[in-house]
C-alpha cells in the first residue's frame, strides 16, 4: 500500500526532472551543432578560397596574381586577407604586394587532406590580434575567429560558447570570458557534461578538425524546465497513486473476506467438518422406485463469519453416518442476526 502511494508520486518527479534535464541539454547541444555547422561552413569557405588561388596561372606576386587573390578575398565572406608565403615569410597579398617583415610559426594543426591551420597573432600593423589562418603549400587565408561563433540561440535562454583547440589548448574564441579556474577544468574536461557553481557547461571534442566547443548556461532555465515538468507530471502522479491505492485497496478488501477465505480453505481442503452420526436422521426412500439413499442433515447448518454453509447432499447408499462430513457447496446467507435458534428455515439451503 505504502509503494502504491509513493511510486506513482516519485516516479513523476523523477521523470519531471528527466524531461527537464533533456530539454536543457538539448538546447545546449543543439547551440553546440549549430555552432560545428559554422565552423564547417567556414572552414569549407576557407578550402574553396585556396583552391581557387592555388588554380591561377600567373607569376607569384605579379599584378595579375595580386588581382586574383583581391578577388578571392573580396567574394568570400570568412575570408580577411589571402596571403602567398615562401618559407613561413609573406611575400605579397590581397592587401599588400610587397613582402612583410614576418614569420609564420609552425602549424598549430594539419588537418586530414592536408591544410595547416593556424591561431596566431602575426602581422604587420602592430596589432595583438589573433586570427585564425588556414594554408595549403604557399596560400594562406586569413579568418576572423568571431566567424565560427556568429550563431543566434533559437530560445530566450542565454548560451555563451567556447571555441579552443585540442592539441595546444588554445581559446580561439569565446563569446564572454571565462574564469581561469573553470577553463582549467573544462580543457581537461573529458566527460560530456560539468556542472560548476550554478553554470552547466557541455563540450564537444572534433578531433578531425583539432578542435572543442564548450556551451553553458546558467541552470535558472533548468530549474524552470523542471517547475513546469512538474506541473504536468505531478498531478499524473497524484491520480495514479489515488487509483493505484483504491484498486489496491478493493482486491485487499475482497481477498481477506470471509467468504474468499473459506473459498480458498476450501479449495484447498484445508477444511473438514467431523460431525457424529447422531446429527443425522437417515431417511432412506423406496429402492423398488429406483431411489437412492438420501442423507440430509436436519437443523445442523453453520453460520461462520457471516455465511451460511448448508449441510452436504449424498445420493450414495454406502454412505457412513460415522464418517468424515466435508462441505461440498457454500452458499451466501441471508441476514441471520435476527434469526432464533431453532427457526426452520434454517434447515434449508439458502442463496
Amino acid at each position: 500500500m505504502i509503494l502504491a502511494i509513493i511510486l506513482p508520486v516519485a516516479l513523476s518527479i523523477w521523470l519531471a526532472m528527466q524531461q527537464a534535464k533533456e530539454q536543457f541539454y538539448s538546447e545546449l547541444d543543439n547551440f553546440s551543432v549549430r555552432v560545428l555547422a559554422r565552423v564547417q561552413q567556414v572552414a569549407d569557405q576557407a578550402r574553396e578560397a585556396l583552391n581557387e588561388a592555388d588554380a591561377h596561372a600567373a607569376t607569384t606576386c605579379s599584378p595579375q596574381h595580386l588581382l586574383t587573390m583581391r578577388r578571392i578575398a573580396y567574394t568570400h565572406r570568412y575570408v580577411q586577407e589571402v596571403l602567398w608565403l615562401h618559407e613561413g615569410i609573406p611575400q605579397c597579398s590581397s592587401l599588400e604586394d610587397h613582402q612583410v617583415s614576418v614569420t609564420f610559426p609552425a602549424p598549430d594543426h594539419i588537418t586530414a587532406d592536408g591544410y595547416r591551420t593556424w591561431l596566431t597573432s602575426v602581422n604587420d600593423l602592430g596589432l595583438k590580434h589573433k586570427m585564425t589562418a588556414m594554408g595549403s603549400e604557399h596560400h594562406v587565408v586569413m579568418i576572423d575567429p568571431e566567424s565560427f561563433i556568429d550563431v543566434i540561440p533559437l530560445g530566450h535562454e542565454q548560451i555563451h560558447t567556447l571555441l579552443f583547440g585540442t592539441q595546444r589548448n588554445q581559446i580561439i574564441i569565446s563569446s564572454k570570458p571565462l574564469n581561469a579556474a573553470v577553463w582549467e577544468r573544462i580543457k581537461h574536461q573529458y566527460a560530456r557534461t560539468l556542472t560548476l557553481d550554478s553554470t552547466v557547461y557541455r563540450l564537444h571534442r572534433l578531433p578531425e578538425l583539432g578542435l572543442a566547443i564548450a556551451t553553458w548556461s546558467s541552470t535558472v532555465p533548468l530549474q524552470k524546465k523542471l517547475h513546469q515538468q512538474l506541473m504536468l507530471w505531478l498531478p499524473i502522479g497524484l491520480f495514479t497513486s489515488l487509483l493505484a491505492s483504491f484498486l489496491l485497496l478493493r482486491l485487499l478488501r475482497r481477498l481477506r473476506s470471509p467468504r474468499n477465505g473459506m473459498l480458498d480453505a476450501l479449495n484447498s481442503h484445508a477444511i473438514q467438518v467431523l460431525l457424529p452420526a447422531h446429527y443425522f436422521a437417515a431417511e432412506w426412500k423406496d429402492r423398488r422406485r429406483g431411489g437412492a439413499c438420501s442423507l440430509e442433515a436436519t437443523r445442523w447448518q453453520f453460520l461462520i463469519a457471516g455465511y451460511f454453509y448448508s449441510a452436504c447432499r449424498t445420493n450414495r447408499a454406502d454412505y457412513p453416518l460415522n464418517r468424515r462430513y466435508c462441505t461440498e457447496n457454500i452458499y451466501r446467507s441471508r441476514y441471520l442476526a435476527a434469526a432464533a435458534p431453532g427457526d426452520t428455515h434454517l434447515d434449508k439451503p439458502v442463496g
